[in-house]
Parts: C-alpha cells; sequence; structure tokens
C-alpha cells in the first residue's frame, strides 16, 4: 500500500504553536512569525502569495504544511437567509478506519445573518456523549472531538464563502449580504468543556490582537453544564458563558438532561457565580428550552426565577424546535408570553430567541449528521 502523505494543519496553530512546529522542522522563528499572520490575520492566504517567506521557505511548507479547507458536502439555506453547511473532514491517519466513512469525519456549521451581525455557530465535536432527550446532537453518538484546526476550519470556511458574490459550492445559495462575520458562538455540535485544549486554541486565535481581533464581548461558549476545571480555565478569556439549563428542579433536569445526576443545579448556579467573579463578564446567560406538559409551567417560571434571583444572568427562552424520532413538543406561543411575563415581572432579565433555520434543521438542538 502506498504511504499517503500526511500534511499537518496550520489552521489553528497559535503563534507559539506555529514557532514549535517550524522550529521541529528545521523552519525559524522568524519564519513563523512571518507566517502567522498570511494565515490569520489576512484570512488564510496561500503560501506562494506570502510575499516576505523566502522562497525556499515557502517550498517546505507547501510540501510539509497544509491551509485545506475542509470539503463542503452539503449547503443548505432557510427561508430565513440562515445558511448551514456540512463539511467533511480529511482524516490524517492512515490506520483509522473512519477514512472511509464521512460520518466519522462530518460536522455542520451554521451561519446567520443579521441586520447588524452575522454570526457563525461552530462544533467543536463530532457527534456527542451528553444524551439530552431533547437534542438532536445527542442521538448521534460521541466519534471524536475536532482539532482546533478542525474548529478554525469553520471560521475560514464562512469568511472565504461570504466573499463570493455567489457561492461556488452551490449556484442556489446567494449570500447577499457580505459583511464580515461579527460573533462567534460555540453552539454546534459537541461540549466545548470537554474539547477544552482545542477550543482555547481556537479562543486565543479569535481574540488575539495578531489574528482575528473579536472582541470577548462577541463570542459565546456554551455548555450542558460541565463543572470542572476547564470552566474556571475558561474564565481567563472573558467570554460570554451560556449555560444550558432547561429545568428549575433536579428531578425535571434529570429526566430530560442526564449530565445533572453528575452536576445537579446547586452546583451548576454555584459555579456560575464563580465565572462572573473571575471572568469580568456582565452576566450569565441560562438557556431554557419550553417543552409541553414538561418545564413549562407558571410553577416552573416562578421557581427558575427564585433560583436566579441573585445571580447577573439573561434568560433566553427557546421555543423546542422538532426533528424526525422526537418524543417533545414545544409550548405553545401563549405558554412561552407567559413563562416571559412571571420571569420579568420578578425582575429576571428574560429574552424569547428567534428561532432561526429550522427548516432545514439549523436551529439550536437539531445539528445532526444523517
Amino acid at each position: 500500500m502506498e504511504d499517503r502523505i500526511i500534511r499537518c494543519s496550520l489552521l489553528g496553530l497559535t503563534a507559539s504553536q506555529l514557532q514549535t512546529r517550524f522550529l521541529e522542522n528545521g523552519l525559524s522563528s522568524l519564519d513563523a512569525k512571518r507566517v502567522f499572520p498570511w494565515i490569520q490575520a489576512k484570512s488564510l492566504q496561500p503560501f506562494n502569495v506570502m510575499t516576505d517567506v523566502p522562497r525556499k521557505v515557502r517550498g517546505i511548507l507547501a510540501e510539509k504544511f497544509s491551509l485545506d479547507l475542509p470539503k463542503c458536502i452539503a449547503l443548505q439555506q432557510s427561508v430565513d437567509g440562515t445558511k448551514k453547511a456540512l463539511l467533511e473532514y480529511i482524516n490524517n491517519d492512515p490506520s483509522s478506519d473512519s477514512l472511509q466513512n464521512s460520518y466519522c469525519n462530518g460536522i455542520e456549521t451554521v451561519f446567520i445573518p443579521e441586520e447588524n451581525r452575522n454570526t457563525v455557530c461552530v462544533s467543536v465535536q463530532i457527534g456527542c456523549a451528553m444524551g439530552c432527550k431533547f437534542c438532536h446532537t445527542g442521538t448521534q453518538p460521541l466519534v471524536r472531538n475536532l482539532t482546533s484546526s478542525e474548529i478554525m476550519a469553520q471560521i475560514f470556511f464562512w469568511k472565504k464563502i461570504i466573499e463570493m458574490p455567489t457561492s461556488q459550492e452551490n449556484q442556489a445559495i446567494i449570500f447577499s449580504n457580505h459583511k464580515p462575520i461579527t460573533n462567534v458562538v460555540f453552539m454546534g455540535m459537541g461540549e466545548p468543556l470537554l474539547n477544552y485544549e482545542h477550543v482555547s486554541c481556537a479562543l486565543q486565535l479569535l481574540l488575539g490582537a495578531k489574528a482575528h481581533n473579536f472582541s470577548r464581548h462577541k463570542i459565546t461558549v456554551s455548555t450542558c453544564g460541565i463543572v470542572n476545571e476547564h470552566l474556571d480555565n475558561l474564565s481567563q478569556f472573558g467570554v460570554k458563558l451560556a449555560i444550558s439549563l432547561h429545568a428549575a428542579d433536579d428531578i425535571t433536569r434529570s429526566r430530560i438532561m442526564p449530565i445533572n445526576h453528575r452536576y445537579n443545579i446547586d452546583c451548576i448556579l454555584a459555579a456560575a457565580k464563580q465565572y462572573l467573579e473571575r471572568s469580568n463578564t456582565d452576566y450569565i446567560t441560562f438557556e431554557y428550552l419550553l417543552l409541553s406538559g414538561i418545564n413549562d409551567t407558571e410553577n416552573d417560571a416562578l421557581q427558575l426565577a427564585k433560583l436566579l434571583g441573585r445571580i447577573h444572568c439573561r434568560v433566553n427562552l427557546i421555543v423546542f424546535n422538532s426533528w424526525p424520532g422526537c418524543n417533545f413538543s414545544g409550548s405553545s406561543r401563549e405558554t412561552v408570553n407567559h413563562f416571559s411575563r412571571t420571569l420579568l415581572s420578578r425582575g429576571i432579565r428574560t429574552l424569547i430567541r428567534k428561532s432561526r433555520g429550522s427548516d432545514i434543521l439549523a436551529a439550536c438542538g437539531q445539528l445532526r449528521i444523517q
């Protein structure tokens, strides 16, 4: 069998990681310093246009390293303008059975255009191990973590495709909004705090002044309620934190979110307060998915208000987005509005999140590789 040429992706390497990788391959620290902005700050320029990099070095780069983006298997557009892409990564492990299985190397990522901002929703794992009963992604078993390069590739993919007058991936998808990406949310497939090593590298690149230079206020990391040392480490970045709560008592939450057996509501609230203190963020966002007959009564709202009354927070009420084979139904609009009014009357800042992309299974909780 002919040996496969394995080229290391540079998309997700921080400046220090790039320097280390270059030194390991006989290149210099100066070479790394020159190349880094071409990749990150200048939106992924190919090696042959890096004019301040010696020609010999460019040849070595092309031979040993890669700036390739994943293959776009499908690109869909919702009636509301939301776009969803199915991306397939190249598996660089020649011994892996997943080389022949795109299921093992595919993720979905979403682009959400709005009048005043453009948001990219990134995935951090292929599949998910959390098993939340209401989540479509949770029905797909965890295959593996994404690398930082695979996470950043989602950002580069949307940056590239936004710049095209008409998508070369799919001529039916028209991008009329060519404004830059303003927000990034780690709310796609997988649990960020169970892939912290690679998520933290991606955050360094997104926030770095010499890289993508996003404001920390424009990045949100979501967790289903993992309370480990990585949550404390995340606070150093000062990014927004969104916690999927979805119930006001442990019995209900354990019923729909198995992770609650390990990290219950009291544990989560204590960690949220600590994150506020250490991250210097203005508030914690608690996500609350309203499920008919399960967590949507007035008593649920009152209990939730009591729980959150002493935390600087915002509650995002989410209307359930159905998916094939699910056993839940969403609360009525009247119930959602009443739940919101009850929280507001108790001094809890509350927003009803507008569902985007549900017709193409791109909304909250709908992502899954078919």
